[in-house]
């Protein structure tokens, strides 16, 4: 004997959660629909800034911001490397102005396969204008607790690291002795902290600077 048929329920939410995703298409007007979806909904289920427009009078090319950002590390963040076309596929479909894309690539001297963390971390020094602030977009970013306050985001000391070290190295300004002396001092706060930095311990303090 066959077991009956589950009867099949939706969720109450889901007709406000559809009008709401059709209001930020619309708004939005991504070249590649379906990708834009992806990255929507899985920046809607994992509780991370949706990549939405904030104004439907916002012009059609737009700058990157750290939400967009996210949502585009969400596309990459289990890939060593990416293509170029790749990336330039995925800028196209969040609309963001390719001017900003090819000034990204010129800093990082990247070539036709790039590794995707140096990019990401640029485009979060990008963002921020300094170290310092590229550094607490890129905790924010990477940050695995959602919903979390900006100081309170962390990342694992080995991931800081490498990426400070990056930046601070093509920033050219930064000595080798400043670079060993930031990283000697978060390491030693990591350490009190199973090994995490946070955006509290290098943002809005003498004790420590990182460019």
């Amino acid at each position: 004997m066959s077991e009956p048929e589950k009867e099949l329920i939706i969720p109450s939410e889901l007709t406000e959660i559809l009008q709401r995703f059709t209001k930020d298409a619309i708004r939005t007007q991504p070249e590649d629909l379906i990708q834009w979806s992806t990255s929507y909904f899985s920046a809607l289920t994992q509780e991370k800034p949706l990549p939405v427009r904030g104004s439907p009078d916002t012009p059609t090319s737009v700058d990157l911001t750290r939400e967009t950002l996210s949502a585009i590390h969400q596309e990459f963040q289990k890939r060593e490397t990416v293509s170029r076309k790749e990336l330039e596929s995925m800028w196209k479909s969040f609309s963001l102005a390719e001017d900003h894309l090819q000034h990204i690539l010129s800093v990082g001297c990247f070539r036709e396969e790039l590794e995707w963390m140096k990019f990401f971390a640029l485009c979060c020094s990008y963002i921020g204008g300094t170290i310092k602030n590229a550094m607490a977009h890129i905790c924010y970013i990477l940050n695995s607790e959602p919903g979390c306050k900006l100081l309170e985001a962390s990342v694992p000391y080995d991931t800081f690291r490498p990426l400070y070290t990056y930046l601070a190295t093509m920033d050219g300004e930064v000595s080798e002795a400043q670079i060993d002396q930031a990283l000697a001092y978060l390491g030693k706060k990591a350490k009190s902290s199973n090994g995490m930095v946070k955006v509290s311990d290098f943002i809005d303090t003498c004790k420590v600077r990182l460019g």
